[in-house]
């Protein structure tokens, strides 16, 4: 993905404003916790986004689709 967020473009480095993002949550799918399909780079922000609207834990990859389909 080139350090680029999914959703709003923004380019970085780990660490400087980049975050990996769980598609299935890390606390219930835990045979898919490191598993390079369940992850997508997001920025700070849109992180922040996702979880203000949908909470911390439990998270799917359908909710993240509808999200992106928000944006």
């Amino acid at each position: 993905d080139s350090y680029t967020c999914d959703l709003c473009g923004k380019q970085g480095k780990w660490g400087d404003g980049l975050n990996a993002h769980h598609l299935n949550s890390y606390d219930w799918d835990k045979q898919n916790r490191t598993n390079i399909d369940n992850g997508i780079t997001l920025c700070k922000k849109c992180h922040m986004d996702f979880h203000k609207k949908y909470g911390y834990g439990k998270n799917t990859k359908e909710q993240y689709s509808k999200f992106k389909e928000s944006i």
